[in-house]
C-alpha cells in the first residue's frame, strides 16, 4: 500500500524556476550571520528577482526570495547570475532583518 498520491506529490515539488547544486564535496559552503545575509538581484533566464544570499560556494549561490503569489523560493543559481545590491535598491525586504 502507497500513503503517497504520486501525481499530488509532483506538483509539490514542481516549480518554474531550475534547480542547480553544487558539488559540496568540491565547493565548501559559507553561510553569514545570522540575519544579516545580503540582498541580491539575480538575472534568471525568465525574470530577475531580488533576493537575499544564504549560502555561497564559489560558483553558487542560494538565494532565497519571495514570488509574486506570496510563497518563498530557496533555489541554488549560478554565481554569475548574482549581483550584491543594497537593502534600499532591494524590491523584496525581509521582514526580519537587523538593521543597524
Amino acid at each position: 500500500m502507497n500513503k503517497v498520491d504520486a501525481s499530488r506529490a509532483a506538483g509539490i515539488f514542481a516549480s518554474k524556476y531550475p534547480r542547480w547544486h553544487p558539488d559540496f564535496d568540491v565547493e565548501p559552503v559559507t553561510r553569514p550571520s545570522y540575519n544579516r545575509e545580503p540582498y541580491v538581484r539575480v538575472r534568471m533566464e525568465m525574470e530577475a528577482v531580488n533576493g537575499k544570499a544564504i549560502a555561497w560556494t564559489r560558483n553558487y549561490v542560494q538565494v532565497k526570495w519571495q514570488d509574486h503569489d506570496l510563497s518563498v523560493e530557496i533555489r541554488w543559481v549560478p554565481a554569475s547570475w548574482v549581483k550584491r545590491i543594497s537593502r534600499d535598491e532591494s524590491i523584496w525586504r525581509d521582514p526580519y532583518d537587523i538593521v543597524d
